[in-house]
């Protein structure tokens, strides 16, 4: 019996543009699956066919270095879409790699039916193009962070931005992914993300049980990540 797709599915931003038929005619395409933690979804280079929406669990994407050390270039939350830009590339190759980190629950969506919706409706050319230059500005925005900034402000605004809301100054952070991968997202050593967060601790603005961190202040997070050399 196929896995019944869920509503919230049917108001995702890709879609929510679609006229019934269209809607149908992609829903009806999707695939389900699921992924038990530390298997792969697709490799770089690998042909793609399908873009995904998480479901539940985490996801990361990630490059291997010459050296074949693994790069996290981003990590994949529930509600989420990623791959869809991969129809609009020459070739039809996946440039990163994807994994699962815990057991996890996508919907892959086929390409080619999806480009065929896209050919008669441009309301949905326009809200695609808006979720890539989204995208595209997240990424720029990262990569002044990774350069700009030092280990320490590139934790805390990791921090920071892991905020319910942005008037929050007290939250719970529930951490499923593993303090080495968030390091190399961070583009910093495991040790010396320990080592930051244990100097946050000791300053009093956070505390961390396990896989929880609680930001006890972020006001002066945020004061302490902007002074901080």
């Amino acid at each position: 019996m196929k896995k019944s797709v869920p509503d919230w599915l049917y108001r995702h931003l890709l879609f929510a543009e679609l006229e019934e038929p269209q809607l149908t005619q992609v829903i009806a395409a999707a695939l389900p699956v699921r992924l038990e933690a530390g298997e792969e979804l697709f490799s770089h280079g690998q042909r793609a066919s399908r873009f995904y929406i998480l479901e539940t669990g985490t996801i990361q994407l990630y490059r291997l270095s010459a050296a074949g050390e693994e790069k996290v270039i981003e990590l994949i939350q529930p509600r989420q879409s990623f791959a869809e830009a991969v129809m609009f590339m020459e070739g039809n190759l996946y440039p990163v790699s994807a994994r699962a980190i815990v057991p996890s629950e996508l919907w892959g969506f086929d390409m080619k039916v999806f480009r065929t919706v896209l050919q008669t409706s441009p309301a949905v050319c326009f809200r695609l193009l808006g979720r890539m230059s989204q995208r595209l500005h997240q990424l720029l925005q990262e990569i002044d962070e990774l350069t700009l900034q030092n280990a320490t402000m590139r934790v805390a605004q990791y921090l920071l931005r892991s905020a319910p809301h942005q008037n929050c100054t007290c939250y719970s952070v529930q951490w499923e992914t593993p303090k080495q991968v968030l390091a190399s997202r961070l583009s910093v050593r495991p040790e010396t993300f320990s080592r930051i967060l244990q100097q946050l601790v000791q300053a009093g603005m956070i505390q961390v049980h396990g896989k929880t961190v609680e930001v006890l202040d972020a006001a002066r997070l945020r004061n302490w990540a902007g002074q901080s050399d």
